[in-house]
């Protein structure tokens, strides 16, 4: 083919017919190699933590004695060993919840047998539980045998559960050696140390009531009323049961006021006293007045009475006459001749409405505070 014949510039190649197979697409060009420098080496990789399955199945059974039914069940999910671990919990759980709906069913007259036998079945639920490990079957356990007058089996399962770190356990225990014969005030406030600050109100008002009665350490009414733990870890809490009332450790205390925010209603009525009268706290008229009222609301009977006192004096001789009139219905014999004198000074009419109105008075449920 001479040069005059040929096309400029040349025709493109054809395409290639259309496949559904991918096309190969060309090697990378090889990077350049970087040369690492000898002085800065990168930092060795962290070892790898040990699996949370290879915990001895004691230990995890141990661990989660005191939790609640929910906790079980989603440490359950973890893994396949500690779903083995934790079945007699599991089973606990179950008990423990059919023993409490029988309980229930029996103080209301649902259940069909007698009361006494569905009391019993229910207790023999609570002890199948506690057998599994269930620190809170042991502490209902418990408390069915105190009712009973089997104090010391009572004693005997408020001790394992306090012993598997379950506050309503511990706060029990230390209760029982108040009430002891004679009573053991240093072991009760041992108890009443983890307990407390695990957030149980109970245990909370009795540290109060010991450090502001002197019963078994030094009187102090400032840390009775400013007693109050953050969340401290279980070291401390142990060191805390071999020096308690150690200064160092117990300055920021608020066991009355953290008790009355937790909802007891014994505390309220404390702390209003506290309030009014300086002890412990600066004199604050006005929070022991909202103490006051609070412990009134939710059916202290003090409280009702001396509210009651105050309405009387502030005029509001109908609402002064129906507090007086709850006040005497719980028990505050001071209050019923108070009641009767100003029953006498009121119409009819009025007295009937302060009567009507303590038949409809209800207390007021209280939720602590988290």
């Amino acid at each position: 083919m001479d040069a005059a014949s040929q096309t400029w510039p040349p025709p493109r190649p054809a395409p290639p017919p259309f496949s559904s197979r991918p096309r190969a697409s060309p090697p990378p060009s090889p990077s350049p190699r970087r040369r690492r420098s000898k002085k800065h080496k990168p930092p060795p990789a962290p070892a790898r933590s040990g699996d949370f399955s290879e915990l001895p199945p004691e230990l995890v059974h141990r661990a989660l004695a005191a939790a609640c039914a929910s906790d079980v069940a989603a440490a359950s999910r973890a893994c396949r060993a500690w779903r083995d671990a934790l079945r007699p919990l599991r089973e606990a759980a179950a008990l423990h919840a059919y023993g409490r709906r029988i309980k229930h069913g029996a103080s209301r007259g649902v259940g069909g047998g007698s009361l006494e036998a569905e009391r019993q079945r229910a207790l023999g639920l609570f002890r199948r539980a506690a057998r599994l490990g269930s620190a809170a079957a042991m502490v209902d356990a418990g408390l069915m045998c105190w009712e009973d007058g089997r104090r010391e089996e009572a004693v005997g399962y408020y001790r394992s559960a306090a012993e598997l770190g379950h506050p309503v356990g511990m706060c029990n225990l230390g209760v029982s050696y108040l009430e002891a014969d004679p009573p053991k005030v240093e072991e009760a406030i041992k108890w009443f140390c983890p307990s407390a600050s695990a957030g149980n109100a109970r245990a909370q008002y009795n540290l109060g009531l010991c450090l502001q009665n002197g019963k078994g350490v030094k009187r102090n009414q400032k840390e009775a009323a400013l007693f109050k733990f953050s969340p401290i870890h279980e070291s401390v809490v142990i060191l805390l049961q071999q020096l308690y009332w150690n200064d160092e450790y117990l300055k920021q205390a608020k066991w009355y006021l953290r008790a009355a925010e937790g909802g007891n209603v014994r505390a309220m009525y404390n702390i209003s006293l506290c309030y009014n009268f300086g002890e412990g706290l600066s004199r604050d008229p006005l929070r022991a007045k909202r103490w006051l009222q609070l412990a009134a609301d939710c059916g202290h009977k003090k409280a009702l009475y001396e509210c009651g006192i105050k309405l009387c004096a502030a005029g509001d001789k109908v609402k002064s006459l129906m507090y007086l009139e709850l006040a005497t219905r719980r028990g505050e014999t001071a209050a019923a001749h108070m009641r009767d004198v100003i029953f006498e000074s009121l119409s009819v009419v009025n007295a009937q409405r302060a009567m009507s109105d303590a038949d409809k008075w209800k207390p007021r449920a209280v939720h602590p505070k988290r």
